[in-house]
């Protein structure tokens, strides 16, 4: 190793350079293998960067096709029950036409007490329950009082009359009943 010994006008001090004697092109080479390596790394760079946004684009096209998927099963989520409805009307309407013809209520009455029956039938495949009220005690869980009536003879808060049936749907209150509760 050589050590030479320069001085700087400038500061006024001396400085000391250090070579290591080398051949040239061993250094060429190092640095002919360290330009591969770089290039190397900024390939693998480049294509990890790559993967990654398509890594991203994938999960952003996922999300939107769920997103859709949902909203589509939203839309419909009650066709099933609908085709299940559409007879129904089918024979509502019939039954209107036959009445409106022949002007025989008592045919009209056996009509819409069968609709009813197939429409109960279909309310009950659906797991809908009526709430039941005759005698309970009020429950605003289930219940809704309507009318509050002085009644000797029964217990307060006992449900009294029924004003409109409440309903149930898999143990989940969707419309509560009507009541006139004691007082």
């Amino acid at each position: 190793m050589e050590t030479k010994e320069t001085a700087n006008p400038e500061n006024g001090y001396i400085e000391e350079e250090t070579s290591a004697e080398q051949p040239e092109s061993e250094g060429v080479d190092e640095l002919a293998l360290l330009k591969r390596e770089v290039e190397k790394q900024k390939e693998e760079a480049q294509k990890n960067y790559e993967q990654y946004l398509r890594a991203l684009a994938e999960s952003d096209n996922t999300r939107k096709r769920m997103q859709r998927d949902k909203e589509e099963y939203m839309k419909f989520a009650s066709l099933p029950l609908i085709k299940k409805l559409l007879p129904v009307v089918d024979d509502l309407e019939r039954a209107m036409q036959a009445a409106g013809s022949s002007q025989d209520y008592e045919v009209l009455s056996k009509g819409v007490e069968m609709i009813n029956r197939r429409l109960q039938d279909i309310i009950r495949e659906q797991e809908v329950l009526v709430i039941e009220t005759a005698g309970q005690l009020f429950d605003p869980q289930f219940h809704q009082a309507l009318v509050v009536e002085e009644s000797p003879e029964h217990e307060e808060n006992t449900i009294l009359e029924e004003m409109q049936k409440g309903y149930t749907m898999h143990g989940r209150v969707i419309r509560p009943s009507l009541v006139k509760v004691s007082r």
